[in-house]
């Protein structure tokens, strides 16, 4: 543990409490620090290991927040801590309910497990409904209330939002694309991948009917689909834009950052 006082004995001088956006995947996590109007104050990145449980997961990411808490040798408070993790989340309890981690985080109690480290209000979120807050915050969908927000990032997963407010589903679920084939990083998209996708992605829209269509990927991958599911929908559905996304891979950390700066508001606002 490190030392909480500095040369001279004094404990170390207070600094300014902080926003806390955390987001993981199966093997990295990443932590953001901002003040509360966004600016980035620090942040850290590390690769993780296997953690067989929620405990070893607790004791893994609380321990990286805490330790680039004590980094720059202030006392530093959260204000809020928001999570985006992978797969599908109960919004209401912080439970991660079906991973797309490491598959001993099934039923990962997130909120509960960093509330035994941190005294601060702390929320939790599926990265790609994350991600898809962070482009309507400082991305390509900023003053859109309708968005159908796709990743063909690993296992492809979609969000969307109607009217401003996420389409969650009965059991937190919606987005989910199984029959949307997976890319390969690195590879060229095929003829055949190509057109399943577009014909998915069209119905998906023309069910929805957003004001755009935002797709996050490899820049080879999304520059073919993009201008064809643009034809296909003008075609088959017009009006909604097939644009790219603007914040790529740091997409679901600016969510959880929007996801902390609404839930410090919140509090700040009870009696």
């Amino acid at each position: 543990m490190a030392d909480d006082t500095t040369d001279e004995g004094a404990p170390p001088p207070e600094g300014d409490p902080v926003l806390v956006a955390v987001d993981f995947t199966a093997d990295e996590l990443h932590v953001l620090f901002s003040d509360l109007h966004g600016a980035p104050v620090d942040r850290g990145g590390w690769p993780l290991p296997p953690l067989a449980d929620e405990q070893a997961w607790s004791w893994e990411v609380g321990g990286r927040i805490a330790t680039l808490f004590a980094v720059n040798g202030e006392r530093r408070s959260a204000l809020a801590i928001a999570v985006a993790a992978p797969g599908v989340v109960d919004p209401l309890s912080g439970r991660l309910v079906d991973s797309a981690g490491q598959p001993g985080w099934e039923g990962l109690s997130i909120v509960e497990a960093l509330r035994r480290h941190f005294d601060a209000p702390i929320a939790c979120e599926g990265r790609t409904l994350a991600a898809l807050q962070g482009e309507r915050w400082h991305g390509a969908a900023q003053a859109l209330d309708d968005v159908l927000y796709v990743s063909l990032r690993g296992v492809p997963a979609a969000a969307a939002v109607a009217g401003g407010r996420p389409v969650r589903g009965a059991r937190f679920a919606a987005g989910q694309l199984p029959a949307m084939p997976e890319l390969t990083s690195g590879e060229p998209i095929s003829d055949e991948e190509l057109e399943t996708a577009s014909g998915l992605l069209a119905d998906a829209s023309a069910l929805l009917d957003p004001d755009a269509v935002l797709i996050d990927g490899e820049e080879h991958h999304r520059s073919r689909l993009i201008p064809l599911l643009q034809r296909v929908l003008d075609e088959v559905a017009p009006g909604p834009r097939v644009i790219a996304s603007a914040l790529g891979e740091g997409a679901a950390l600016a969510g959880a950052l929007r996801m902390a700066s609404t839930l410090a508001y919140e509090g700040e606002r009870k009696p």
